[in-house]
């Protein structure tokens, strides 16, 4: 008499499963079993429900179907009509992971709205393949939210419903729709005419008022801190700091509030830059930040913005469009201190250098001002000795001028006095002369004086006569 049997639900994907414990295959039903008196714990998983026929069971009611039989004929039809492979695009909604690898994947239509949606199953005996080359192509860790492309294989069960059977998966196909995706948001900035706005600002040369935007209490934010607080205590630069989540559903909205808020502070007082930063982890949370929204936030920000996110490996949209690039947290407060230092060392060397010229200038303007005493006490000099010279012969044409003159007057006086002496009435009377006087002495000149007057005194060098008119 033949042996009883249970048959199991074991999917072609599990054979190996059960062959292992031991279960056996029966040719004519293609089915794996084990027989009715064996322990049963080990393949509970793929034990028939409660209700289910076991071979040599009699059916209770030929008119109608037990539920089990119902889906094991829609089981048959789907592994009949769909026993090929198929090469399917989604994207993964969820990711768990026990001893297989289960997901759920889903599809969305133009509107962004679900519209198919289906478990699937990575089963332990390829998982480690698979994601290990899809890591090593794409440098990521398996992880929802990726769009993919699987190689499937179409499992229905009464039990579990319908399922896909993940047999690999195309790290080419995620990885070019990450840079589709890009590309997109790209065109889309390109398109607005801000996709270099940012990067175009001039570099900040000077740090004195900084606006920092990371997660809270992130290692990387305490990396930059450690460094940003000396400064301040110090009094070179001062840190204000907007705290927001750089992953998960929130991040959008919360980096994009922290940049407003840092531009209504700088309308205010006015920041040099404002700072992303976040220190490195998963390189799928980093490429999360691969938003349009974020992106333009970094675009039309009124001041530089300073990137330094991940490692130094690491790159995403916002170094393409930021104004400049520190990769780590770390290096960009090194940045920072390293500029105001070299900033206070070119101003050292810059008031160096104008204690130097002012010197240098010093001593030439003393030089140049001796040189003009020099030549100025020369000059007064030949000029004083040449004017002394010219003044001697001044002086000396004036004496011999005086002297002409002098003498020249002298002998005008003496020729003056030579003519007063020859106009001397008694020289004028010894020359036979006479002077002929009125009775009041007046000088008679003329005839017609003479007629006039009745008495005239006639004067000879040896006396006077007297004439009367009768």
């Amino acid at each position: 008499m033949t042996q009883e049997r249970i048959f199991l639900e074991c999917s072609f994907y599990e054979k190996d499963d059960v062959k292992t414990l031991g279960a056996k295959f029966d040719w004519e039903k293609k089915r794996w079993f084990i027989p009715n008196d064996w322990d049963t714990k080990p393949f509970s998983k793929w034990l028939p429900v409660d209700g289910e026929e076991r071979e040599g069971e009699e059916e209770e009611d030929r008119e109608s179907l037990t539920l089990q039989k119902l889906l094991a004929m829609l089981q048959q039809t789907i592994t009949e009509q769909h026993h090929m492979h198929h090469w399917v695009r989604a994207e993964v909604l969820n990711v768990s992971t026990k001893e297989h690898v289960y997901l759920e994947l889903v599809s969305h239509d133009n509107r962004g709205n679900v519209n198919a949606k289906v478990r699937a199953t990575l089963w332990r005996s390829r998982a480690e393949t698979v994601l290990t080359r899809f890591k090593a192509d794409t440098g990521l860790s398996f992880k929802s939210g990726f769009k993919v492309l699987l190689h499937v294989h179409i499992q229905y069960n009464p039990i579990y419903g319908l399922s896909l059977n993940i047999l690999d998966i195309d790290p080419s196909f995620t990885l070019g729709e990450m840079e589709a995706q890009l590309n997109r948001i790209r065109s889309r900035l390109k398109k607005e005419d801000i996709y270099t706005q940012n990067k175009d600002r001039i570099q900040i040369t000077e740090f004195c008022r900084v606006a920092v935007i990371a997660p809270k209490e992130a290692a990387g934010l305490g990396d930059f801190k450690s460094q940003a607080d000396v400064l301040t205590q110090i009094g070179l630069c001062d840190f204000h700091y907007y705290t927001a989540s750089f992953q998960g559903k929130k991040m959008v909205n919360d980096i994009s509030d922290a940049f407003d808020l840092v531009s209504q502070a700088h309308k205010i007082k006015a920041f040099d830059a404002v700072i992303l930063i976040r220190g490195g982890g998963a390189k799928a949370d980093l490429l999360q930040l691969n938003d349009y929204d974020i992106a333009k936030k970094v675009c039309l920000a009124p001041l530089p913005v300073i990137i330094g996110i991940g490692h130094e490996r690491d790159k995403t949209l916002l170094d393409e469009v930021a104004n400049q690039i520190c990769h780590t947290p770390s290096l960009v407060i090194s940045h920072i201190t390293g500029t105001i230092i070299q900033n206070a060392r070119n101003a050292d060397q810059n008031w160096q250098m104008i204690i130097r010229l002012t010197r240098d200038i010093l001593n030439t303007a003393r030089a140049h001002n001796e040189h003009i005493f020099v030549t100025l006490r020369e000059q007064t000099s030949k000029i004083l000795s040449e004017q002394g010279q010219v003044l001697a012969v001044l002086q000396q044409n004036i004496k011999d001028m005086s002297h002409h003159h002098i003498k020249q007057a002298h002998y005008q006086i003496k020729s003056l006095i030579e003519q007063v002496l020859l106009g001397d009435p008694k020289n004028i009377l010894n020359r036979g002369y006479a002077i002929i006087r009125n009775e009041q002495n007046t000088v008679i000149s003329s005839k017609m004086m003479a007629k006039k007057e009745h008495v005239l005194k006639i004067e000879f060098k040896d006396g006077t006569h007297q004439l009367s008119k009768k």
